[in-house]
């Protein structure tokens, strides 16, 4: 009995240590342009659409100059749009983010795969 009143609550603890984490503004400013992606990425595996978006937006508002990570970042937000099926928005970052100066050629190249996808689709919603 008593071993079981003591799982209660550590039970309680590990279940309270799994919920969706909350983004804070003023956390995203500090936080370096890596670890931005890396939360990007986890909320994204999580189908947390919006904690993604806040995450990539962070790394292009604060981190303009990691020329790498925000034409990625673009790129991600507009993959995420398309998925939800906002193809004018996805049309919109993948452009940025394959006319981004320095941008990865993996970029680039995905950018401009799924903007020939994007017409196909706005197609057969219409």
């Amino acid at each position: 009995m008593q071993k079981s009143l003591l799982l209660f609550p550590v039970l309680l603890l590990v279940l309270a240590g799994c919920g969706n984490r909350s983004i804070v503004k003023e956390d995203l400013k500090s936080l370096a342009a890596n670890i931005l992606m890396d939360r990007a990425a986890e909320r994204y595996s999580l189908y947390d659409y919006k904690g993604a978006l806040a995450y990539y937006q962070a790394v292009i508002d604060h981190h303009p100059d990691k020329y790498e990570d925000v034409a990625w970042a673009r790129y991600e937000i507009g993959y995420i749009y398309y998925v939800q099926k906002k193809y004018d928005k996805a049309k919109e970052y993948f452009e940025a983010a394959a006319s981004t100066p320095q941008a990865p050629h993996g970029v680039i190249i995905l950018s401009e795969m799924m903007l020939k996808k994007i017409p196909a689709k706005t197609q057969k919603t219409s």
